[in-house]
Formats: C-alpha cells, sequence, structure tokens
C-alpha cells in the first residue's frame, strides 16, 4: 500500500510538473557610419513605430543575406535597412566572408545600408556596393540554434553624389537563420 501512494505521489508531481517556455531571443545591430552610431532592436509588430525585421536566410546554393529592415512596416515610419551578401555554402564561425562589387556602376548592388529620416527609400541616404571594390565583411561568431551572432563591416557608395560611407564596429546579436 505504501509503495501505491509513493507511486501515486511520485505521478502526480511528474505531471503537475511543467518546463518554462524557452525564451524568445531578440535580434540587435548595431554599427557606426560615417562617425554616427546606430543601434536597432528587432520587433515583429508590423503596426508599431519601432518596426525592425531581422533574418540570415539562404538564397541559392551559395550565397547568404544578412537582412536587418524595417521596409515591411504597415505605416509609414522613416526607412532603415542593413543588407548584406555573403558567399558561402554554410554558415561556419570564425571565417570573416569578404564579398566585393566586381561591376561598375552596378544596378544589382550586392549590398546597401539606408539610414533615411524620411520615409521611403530617400537616395540622399541610401548607399550601395555599386562601384567597383565597394565591398562588406561578414564574420559569424556564433550560432545559438536557429540563431546567429557576429560582426560586419563594409564600404558602401551613394549614388547620386559618390559619397562614401564606411561602416565600422558593425555588431549582431541573435539574428535568426532562416
Amino acid at each position: 500500500m505504501l509503495l501505491r501512494l509513493i507511486i501515486f505521489i511520485s505521478m502526480i508531481s511528474f505531471i503537475s510538473c511543467t518546463k518554462d517556455p524557452p525564451a524568445t531571443l531578440v535580434g540587435t545591430v548595431s554599427f557606426s557610419a560615417n562617425g554616427t552610431s546606430y543601434s536597432w532592436t528587432e520587433n515583429n509588430d508590423y503596426d508599431s513605430e519601432s518596426f525592425m525585421s531581422t533574418s540570415i536566410y539562404a538564397s541559392g546554393g551559395d550565397t547568404y543575406h544578412l537582412n536587418i529592415s524595417n521596409a515591411f512596416a504597415s505605416h509609414s515610419i522613416p526607412f532603415r535597412e542593413v543588407f548584406l551578401t555573403f558567399k558561402t555554402a554554410s554558415l561556419v564561425t570564425g571565417t570573416p566572408f569578404t564579398h566585393a562589387n566586381t561591376i561598375a556602376d552596378n544596378l544589382y548592388a550586392p549590398h546597401d545600408i539606408a539610414v533615411s529620416p524620411s520615409i521611403g527609400i530617400d537616395q540622399a541616404y541610401l548607399y550601395k556596393a555599386s562601384k567597383i571594390g565597394d565591398a562588406a565583411t561578414i564574420t559569424i561568431t556564433s550560432i545559438h540554434g536557429d540563431y546567429a551572432d557576429g560582426t560586419f563591416s563594409a564600404t558602401l557608395t551613394r549614388a547620386s553624389d559618390q559619397a562614401v560611407l564606411n561602416i565600422t564596429s558593425g555588431n549582431f546579436k541573435n539574428i535568426r537563420i532562416d
């Protein structure tokens, strides 16, 4: 009888134990653009003024993109985006991936960064890897589950006046790998 009671209490204790759901990781990105610091935090609420989508996704067999953007918000907010391309068949940590533009006046630039204070894409604040030698370097420093952390830097050109944008101290954390 005592054994049945112990088993019953053990079963009730086991059934009543619940595991806390895993914490939701929030993506962040920070960088300096010609000396001005920027820091953005992921927010997947399309109706929020602080909407910011973050992901790393594959495109074809040997290309990945780091995409941080508020381009798909459901209302008009100042446009912000980091879109960097890196060539690799698989994500590995500790390897710097540098992808340089090799096409003069490239209309399909592999990288772009926009930090527009206005609504929509303002060409005065849009920099792309449109000139030969414009490049971005991405290093994945950690992969944890379906998320990645890393660093990035870039040199990009504004099409309207050929001004150069130097991105330094770029960091991203908890960016979802799709």
